[in-house]
Formats: structure tokens, C-alpha cells, sequence
């Protein structure tokens, strides 16, 4: 099941902390939405009564043009979102651009004492009230006789920006709807989503695969940390944390309406496509993989990268050349020191360390006359590595602060003094110092990890309204070495 287009899955990570029980109000489906256009308005736009009736009954009254995207979920671009089983629609959205549709009388733009007003004879008050600090939204739920409405406002212009409506026999339909009987066993419960066993497995086996490509079938079995913990093990906790992780940023985005366009559906139906073409015919009845399986992973970690980076857009990216700075330096190693039997590091004799000393002297002198330093090097230095490029926070830290402090105060072309390592001594020679290309990085990686940061302490805030069920009998049966 190898699948290069899924080794991102395993390179970003966030850092994911499991809470406890939490409304969580889903307002699109599993999917990503492939955007479609609407054409006209009609006067039939009141659109509470076409719950229990079809999709083609609704387009056929609304002239909206509504496109089918998977698991019997329908989308008109921006407008609305409907969800039907056996030809009876379970679930009506409106989202942001349907102003001239209503769920009983309440429109997009809608002021919320308006609302209240249209709602009071029908649910009387709101049962709960959810702010959302990240978006600056506020969404209200309405629950009487059945029937289910959840209307999502403006945090500032106090409007509706978006509203669900179903009715609750129908809630039940949906998670039914969401569920694939052919998909295994179930495996985990992330809050109101659930996790079978074939859509973990194109996780676990993609992962494997990519290792087993590096470091041979043999890896599952070996205990890395010496903790009697086998690095198979250590694979699949990872997984499941990013399953986990995946499952509660999709649930965030479809809170806050943040959905794929039209390009990144394209992209997300390419790669499943490509994976499903390169599985075996066994692969895919073994773990009973499916292209429209494939095409929900690919669109929750597309999904993901858009999240990520939609909630860290705004992080300080000024970096200040003090931070960042990179040097090249080279170096000569001629030792003070040898190793005792036990491996640690003893003076040598004094007629020895008397020597090596004189050594050092010679090649100062020779180090501030040459004009290929690294030749000099070659033919004379102890260490193994002659070039290094760090600065203050990356210096090689086999040796002490004094030779990253020598370094770093070198200018270009400088030959530093003799540094003195619990190693032996050090002649420095300035390459650069200024690596351009080396700086860019680290402030790039600087940058990087500040969005990172900003994400952990969001998606923790997330998590802790997320319990998580682990079916830890399926999910510790399965083996690698299968």
C-alpha cells in the first residue's frame, strides 16, 4: 500500500491533548465539498417542508443546481448543503450566500432579535449557546418536538452567517448515513466520528510501508528506547494520535465553515485515485479499501493544511538577523586528551601534551599565512569534521561554548586564536560570517516553528472538548508483520 502522497501525514505533527464531552454541532459531512453554481431564484425558497422529500424535488422548486459529492451529500457552491437517504433529504444548511433561501423564515444577514422573534413561536428560547473565540462566532441551538436547529452569528454584526436545521429521528439517519457496514470493525470514536477499521489501516499500512522502504521489514520488532517497547508499537500510537489529531480539525473547520475549493477537491480525487490504482486486488479486499474511502482521507489531510494554516496566518514573522545568524567556520582538532579505558577523557602525559601543543603553535602560524585553510586541515586535524555552519542556538555540540563563541565573533577570513576544548585545542578559520542561505533557513524554521506553537495551543483547546474511545482489542490485534 505504498502511497508517497501520504508522507505528509506522518512529517506534520500537532500536539493533541483528549478531553471530555462536548457538543459538537457538525454542520457538513465527512467530505470535502466540490463546489458547484447556482442559477436563479424562485419564490419557493422557504425550505423547512423539504425535509423527508428528495433532492431533485428541492431543485426542481428552487431551480438550484445541487452536486452530488459522496454518502449521499449534495452541494450548491456557498449556497446550500442538504444530506438525503433513500431519497428522503435528513438534513438542510444554508450556508454563507444563501440569502434569498429560509429554514422557518430565518435568512442569512439576519439580525438575531429577528430571529428570536421567527423562532419563539416554534422552539421558544434557545436550549444552548456556543462561543467560538477563534472565529469570533457565536452559534445558538434550538431542540423541541423533534425537530433540531442550530443557527451560527456574527461574533460582531450579531447576524446569521450560518444555520442547520434536521430533525432529531433524522439525526440518528445521518450517523447512520456516515457509517459503512463494509468498513470493518469500528476502531475509535473521536467525539461525535467514527474511525473503522479499513480507513485506519490506509494510515497504519501507508505509514509502514514508507518505513519498510528506509529501514527493511525487520524495524517492528526492535526496542529503539531500550524500554522493552518495540518500535511497531511506538508506530501505531503514533497513528491513532494522528487519526485522533485529523478527525478534530475536521470537525473544527466544518463548525467554521472552512471547506476545500474547487482545485483542492481536484487535487484530493488525483491522489486517491492514484493510491487506489496501486493497490493489489488483495490490498483492497483485505482492508476493504474503496476510492471514495481514499478520497475522504486525502480531503481530511488537505483539510488539515488548510486549517493549520488559516489559524496561523497571523504569527509574528519578523526575525531578527541576531537570532538567525549562521557562520561557516572550518577548523584543526589537535588533542589535549585521550581515552581511558572507560571510555572518558584523560590529559594526556605532559611530555605528550607538551608536543601537541608545540604542533598547535606551528599550525597557528601556518593557519594565518595559507590561503587554503581546509588543505591545512585535511593533512592535520584530529576531529573528523572540518566545516561546520551553526549559530547561537544550533553550535556542534560535541565541543564547549568557547568554540561556538570564537566562531561566532569571527569575521570573514579571520583565523581565531588557539580555543581550548575538554577535547584539546582549536584553530578556527572563518569562512563566512554571514551564510545568506543557511540564515534564510533558520528564520523560515523560526517562523515555522512559531505556527506550530500557535497551532498546539489551539488544537489543545480543541481536544479538551473530545473524548476519545479507543477499541483497544481491534486496534492491538493488528500486526505488522502481517
Amino acid at each position: 500500500m505504498t502511497n508517497d502522497c501520504l508522507r505528509h501525514i506522518h512529517e506534520r505533527r500537532f500536539v493533541m491533548y483528549k478531553g471530555g464531552k462536548y457538543l459538537i454541532i457538525i454542520l457538513c459531512c465527512m467530505f470535502a465539498f466540490l463546489l458547484s453554481a447556482c442559477s436563479g431564484e424562485t419564490d419557493d425558497n422557504e425550505l423547512t417542508n423539504y425535509i423527508g422529500k428528495s433532492v431533485k424535488s428541492l431543485e426542481k422548486k428552487t431551480d438550484l443546481k445541487l452536486e452530488e459529492q459522496s454518502n449521499g451529500v449534495y452541494l450548491a457552491k456557498d449556497i446550500l448543503q442538504v444530506m438525503e437517504k433513500d431519497n428522503s433529504i435528513i438534513q438542510i444548511t444554508l450556508l454563507k450566500k444563501a440569502e434569498n433561501y429560509m429554514v422557518y423564515g430565518v435568512k442569512i444577514g439576519m439580525g438575531k432579535e429577528d430571529v428570536d422573534e421567527l423562532l419563539k413561536g416554534v422552539f421558544g428560547s434557545e436550549t444552548t449557546r456556543t462561543e467560538n473565540n477563534e472565529n469570533g462566532t457565536v452559534i445558538y441551538s434550538y431542540l423541541k418536538d423533534g425537530k433540531e436547529l442550530y443557527v451560527t452569528y456574527d461574533g460582531d454584526s450579531n447576524t446569521v452567517v450560518q444555520l442547520s436545521y434536521f430533525k432529531a429521528d433524522a439525526k440518528k439517519q445521518t450517523e447512520e448515513l456516515m457509517e459503512n457496514t463494509g468498513a470493518g470493525e469500528l476502531v475509535a470514536i473521536i467525539g461525535d466520528t467514527k474511525v473503522y477499521y479499513n480507513e485506519a489501516m490506509v494510515y497504519l499500512k501507508s505509514a509502514q510501508a514508507n518505513y519498510e522502504a528506509e529501514y527493511g521489514k525487520g524495524i517492528w520488532d526492535v526496542d529503539i528506547k531500550g524500554d522493552g517497547v518495540t518500535f511497531g508499537r511506538i508506530l501505531k500510537d503514533e497513528v491513532m494520535d494522528q487519526i485522533i489529531e485529523l478527525k478534530v480539525i475536521r470537525s473544527e473547520a466544518l463548525k467554521e465553515g472552512i471547506i476545500l475549493d474547487e482545485e483542492e477537491i481536484a487535487q484530493a480525487n488525483a491522489y486517491a485515485k492514484e493510491h487506489y490504482n496501486g493497490l493489489t486486488h488483495d490490498d483492497k479486499e483485505k482492508y476493504h479499501i474503496t476510492e471514495e474511502l481514499l478520497r475522504q482521507v486525502y480531503t481530511d489531510n488537505l483539510l488539515a493544511e488548510k486549517v493549520f494554516e488559516k489559524k496561523t496566518i497571523n504569527v509574528d514573522t519578523r526575525v531578527t538577523d541576531y537570532e538567525a545568524r549562521q557562520v561557516t567556520v572550518q577548523h584543526i582538532l589537535i588533542y589535549s586528551t585521550s581515552l581511558d579505558s572507560d571510555g572518558n577523557r584523560v590529559p594526556l602525559p605532559a611530555q605528550e601534551r607538551d608536543e601537541a601543543y608545540n604542533k598547535v603553535l606551528e599550525l597557528l602560524n601556518s593557519a594565518r599565512e595559507t590561503n587554503d585553510f581546509y588543505s591545512l586541515a585535511e593533512a592535520n586535524t584530529q576531529a573528523e569534521k572540518i566545516e561546520y555552519t551553526f549559530g547561537r542556538d544550533n553550535a556542534p555540540g560535541e565541543y564547549a561554548d568557547a568554540f561556538a563563541k570564537a566562531a561566532l565573533s569571527l569575521d570573514t577570513g579571520d583565523v581565531s586564536d588557539i580555543i581550548t576544548t575538554d577535547y584539546g585545542w582549536h584553530i578556527i578559520y572563518c569562512v563566512t560570517d554571514y551564510n545568506e542561505d543557511a540564515t534564510i533557513q533558520v528564520k523560515e524554521d523560526i517562523i515555522e516553528k512559531r505556527r506550530f506553537d500557535e497551532f498546539g495551543r489551539i488544537f489543545s483547546e480543541w481536544s479538551k472538548n473530545y473524548e476519545v474511545v479507543i477499541n483497544n482489542e481491534v486496534w492491538d490485534a493488528i500486526s505488522l508483520k502481517d
